[in-house]
């Protein structure tokens, strides 16, 4: 699937344009129907408003049910989970709290690269993706190499990279450190509305890359919501 078709569908289900644009929608109906005297609301327009407000309470809430639903669109983009040999792990930070703590996503991240090591896909894990501000911590307090040694990775094993603040940077800069210990493969791990835009920057670069999505496993464990 273009890269360009991703870029568009992430867009759609992970920023408010879907409620804007239900509610655009919406206020035109209404302008057109409202110019017809004697004329009831008609049931699309109603419809695209107890969408559009289903929407906000949804996003606003921590229903499994909704994070399903809005999961299910990204199987069709998201490349498939991968375990395979490789020659290091590369997880994408997701930012971290004014504290310096890992934020959630970061963590789910963590404890899936660190079970990737402890299975010895990887012989290293490389951690991507500068925190900028305005939360600067020192690097050797970063929250996921934290979490990676608690679990049981090596410090040692540990490469932080530090200086990119995107996803493209992620890439440019992760290679960088790839080329210099001579390694060819990774498995990438990030979450499901990332992992693809982050693959296929890696794969543009000439990497081998065997994705693993870290809320796959969150999500099978998570409590019912009810």
């Amino acid at each position: 699937m273009p890269g360009s078709f991703k870029m568009v569908m992430e867009s759609i289900f992970f920023s408010p344009v879907f409620f804007l644009l239900l509610m655009l929608v919406s206020w035109f109906f209404s302008l057109r129907m409202g110019k017809e005297k004697h004329q009831k609301d008609h049931r699309s327009i109603f419809l695209l408003k107890a969408l559009a407000w289903l929407w906000v309470f949804l996003l606003f809430t921590t229903n499994i049910l909704f994070y399903h639903a809005l999961a299910y669109p990204l199987r069709l983009i998201t490349p498939e989970s991968r375990k395979h040999q490789a020659d290091a792990i590369v997880v994408a930070s997701a930012g971290v709290e004014a504290s310096g703590a890992p934020s959630v996503a970061s963590t789910q991240r963590a404890h899936a690269a660190a079970e990737l090591y402890l299975e010895q896909l990887a012989p290293v894990v490389i951690v991507t993706g500068g925190v900028t501000e305005p939360y600067r911590p020192p690097a050797t307090i970063k929250g996921i190499p934290i979490i990676l040694q608690g679990m049981g990775v090596p410090p040692g094993k540990i490469i932080i990279e530090n200086r990119s603040a995107d996803t493209y940077r992620n890439g440019i800069e992760t290679v960088k450190i790839l080329n210099e210990y001579g390694m060819k493969s990774i498995l990438l791990v990030s979450h499901d509305y990332h992992l693809f835009r982050v693959a296929k920057v890696f794969e543009k670069l000439g990497v081998t890359v065997y994705p693993l999505s870290a809320n796959q496993i969150e999500v099978q464990a998570s409590t019912p919501w009810w």
